[in-house]
């Protein structure tokens, strides 16, 4: 066979190219609506215009009771950028700077972190933000068509808001709440129905048409009677007498005791009685440092000998068979727990 019919056969395609490159002639959707410029340029404030509502008093109290809660400041960085979203109602580049220096982290890795979580808001949004659930759970189960629904109920599509300021609609990750998918957030309360008057989330209630149309008939009530959203922490309010890390101001934490992590202990202990008294072998862990031989005497344990962790036996010159022998283990000030005791034994021949 020839070798071009051998290169015919193993390409199995004849491909010809007659002419270069031909211009795509039809319309392109703009940037901000293609995958990966899915938000438009947000206009951010300076630090001058932000400053007042980051460097008050109370800002500065409760950023310092977060800190004294970790050992290491950056522990902190999720909870401060949740105070400067709750005081600015969302988090401006500017922000994100701030919590980085207070964090003493760098200004990548906060807004890497504001970036990663999308409970942080990254735009000014409506008084109600819906958040939608469309990962699995909820998808299954129809996330998609109630997304649609509430999009077309609204007149906006995601990540719009509402002419007149009341609603910003946008889709998360899960939401913790699979058994109620579909599910959203109202702010941040889950809700999947009203009743009485209050947004509720009761087992196994899952969004329909018909409830995403009673919660926003809610919000819309509440707006008319409530002027603006009362404040609220959401980190819970101030707290006191919190545990905190040993030494920090007002904690109660206290220093794990020594024996915290102890050691291993003492592993198969053996005892064998002959004329010159009982010899005692044993394996212990690498990290150990010392070593006690202990005897029951009178129904008390009584120390008899030390051992280094080079020693490979032990004998009781006045051990005699039928007496009982333990061995504790320790590494440095940590002690293990005794070994079990063993009772010692004529040596076999």
């Amino acid at each position: 066979m020839s070798a071009e019919k051998n290169l015919h056969i193993i390409a199995n395609n004849r491909l010809r190219f007659t002419e270069g490159p031909k211009p795509y002639a039809g319309d392109l959707p703009a940037p901000a609506e293609q995958v990966g410029h899915l938000h438009e340029s947000q206009k951010q404030p300076s630090w001058n215009e932000l400053a007042p509502l980051l460097e008050n008093e109370q800002v500065k109290l409760r950023v310092a009771d977060l800190l004294s809660r970790y050992p290491d400041p950056q522990g902190a960085l999720l909870e401060v950028l949740w105070i400067a979203q709750e005081v600015i109602g969302w988090v401006p580049r500017e922000a994100i700077r701030w919590a980085a220096s207070v964090c003493s982290c760098s200004p990548a890795h906060a807004l890497g972190v504001a970036t990663f979580y999308t409970m942080y808001k990254h735009a000014p949004t409506g008084r109600f933000l819906l958040q939608f659930c469309r990962n699995m759970c909820c998808s299954i189960r129809g996330a998609s068509d109630i997304i649609r629904y509430a999009e077309n109920a609204l007149g906006i599509k995601t990540n719009g808001t509402t002419p007149d300021g009341l609603f910003t609609l946008i889709q998360v990750e899960c939401l913790g709440a699979c058994g109620n998918g579909p599910v959203m957030l109202v702010n941040d309360d889950f809700a999947t129905d009203v009743e009485s008057g209050e947004l509720t989330l009761k087992k196994g209630a899952a969004l329909t048409p018909d409830r995403v149309d009673r919660i926003i008939a809610w919000c819309r009530d509440r707006a008319s009677q409530m002027k603006e959203e009362p404040v609220r922490d959401a980190l819970g309010g101030k707290l006191s007498g919190h545990l905190g890390h040993p030494g920090a101001p007002g904690a109660s934490a206290r220093a794990q005791v020594l024996d915290y992590a102890p050691p291993p202990p003492v592993l198969g202990v053996s005892a064998q009685a002959s004329a010159d008294g009982v010899t005692l072998t044993w394996k212990a862990a690498p990290e150990i440092t010392a070593l006690a031989v202990e005897r029951l005497e009178d129904s008390s344990w009584k120390q008899i000998g030390t051992l280094s962790p080079k020693d490979k036996e032990f004998k009781d010159a006045s051990g005699k068979a039928g007496m009982d022998y333990r061995m504790t283990a320790s590494s440095g000030d940590r002690a293990a727990k005794p070994s079990a005791a063993v009772k010692a034994t004529e040596k076999a021949g």
